[in-house]
């Protein structure tokens, strides 16, 4: 029987913890190595079975790995690159999980040595249930893993990257760094800001002790946070600003149009523009929770078209076993 796969998860929040409990689903093909800044999460992965043990050193976690995810924030993902790079296998395959991904890709070409791969990735989740308590093994199962490999990127790296993905349950999807982050920031940064903008207005409003008892369904998904912290998200916008102003821009122009409707007395309108909208967001919701992007004439995700689980356990997954003709980033 081949060695198994040794593979490091650094950040054990919902995702590093959901990540290292699904491919902990194949205990004789994965060997689970997890670190975390903070003893209580490594504790609690631990407890859970997300990683067989966790390093307090960050070094000694990556160190063996032939594969390493990066379940980090952005904000600390380059710290984290420079932290690691002298001490990573020939051959090691690095994926991250962070929503923005050229100034990552960028990170990468400058930092890590020519013999490591690197391929950005991007776990597209739905769920409201964010702490890491709730991390459970199906969390990715048919959600879309998007992965943004680029020039530089061999094609080995690319395929074991991918093969990351599907062995944890996800559809590899792929794009371009820039691609994806002018979608993301409609999709990631707008609504987050949208979120606190939200809450800043209501919250610091001299009514506020009172409205808050009125806040149900539509005020919790309005306001809806997933980020950890105002620096996380901040980080994620700047770092995509001139995509995030271009939406902030769009969607100031929609309220404008929504105020204009008000001050007008004009029902009807804004019951159309509504009604677009509900009918828009009904059909992304089928889709996101079935998988089945294809049916609103979406085309099927690009597969690699290999049998990736194959790869991920075959001769391609075996450790420090350079495919042939893999000479590294080109």
């Amino acid at each position: 029987m081949a060695d198994k796969l040794h593979i490091a998860i650094v950040g054990l929040g919902l995702v590093g913890q959901s990540i290292g409990l699904a491919l902990r689903r194949y205990p004789e093909k994965v060997t689970v190595v997890g670190h975390d800044p903070s003893p209580d999460l490594s504790s609690k992965a631990k407890r859970a079975g997300a990683v067989e043990r966790a390093e307090w050193n960050l070094i000694n976690a990556v160190i063996n790995a032939d594969r390493i995810v990066l379940a980090l924030p952005l904000n600390e993902i380059r710290a984290t690159l420079e932290a690691i790079k002298q001490d990573l296998q020939p051959g090691c395959v690095i994926v991250d999980t962070a929503d923005v991904k050229a100034p990552v890709m960028q990170w990468a070409a400058e930092i890590l040595p020519p013999e490591v791969h690197f391929v950005g990735g991007h776990p597209i989740l739905l769920t409201d249930a964010l702490e890491p308590d709730a991390a459970r093994a199906d969390l990715f199962d048919g959600k879309l893993f998007c992965l943004t490999p680029d020039a530089r990127t061999d094609a080995a790296g690319v395929r074991l990257a991918a093969d990351i993905a599907e062995a944890i349950g996800a559809k590899p999807y792929f794009m371009d760094a820039q691609e994806h982050d002018g979608l993301a920031a409609g999709a990631q940064n707008l609504p987050a800001l949208l979120a606190a903008a939200l809450m800043a207005v209501t919250t610091g409003s001299p009514g506020w002790k009172e409205m808050r008892k009125l806040a149900g369904n539509q005020y919790y998904a309005g306001t809806l946070l997933v980020a950890g912290s105002g620096k996380q998200v901040a980080a994620d916008a700047l770092a995509n600003r001139e995509n995030t102003v271009h939406w902030l821009d769009a969607v100031m122009a929609e309220l404008q149009s929504y105020k204009a409707q008000l001050l007008a007395g004009d029902a009807e309108e804004m019951a159309k523009d509504v009604d677009r909208g509900l009918a828009a967001g009904k059909s992304w919701l089928n889709a996101a929770v079935s998988g089945q992007w294809e049916i609103d004439g979406i085309p099927p995700t690009p597969q690699m078209g290999m049998g990736m689980r194959e790869l991920f356990f075959g001769r391609l997954g075996k450790p420090r076993e350079r495919p042939q003709g893999d000479k590294g980033k080109k």
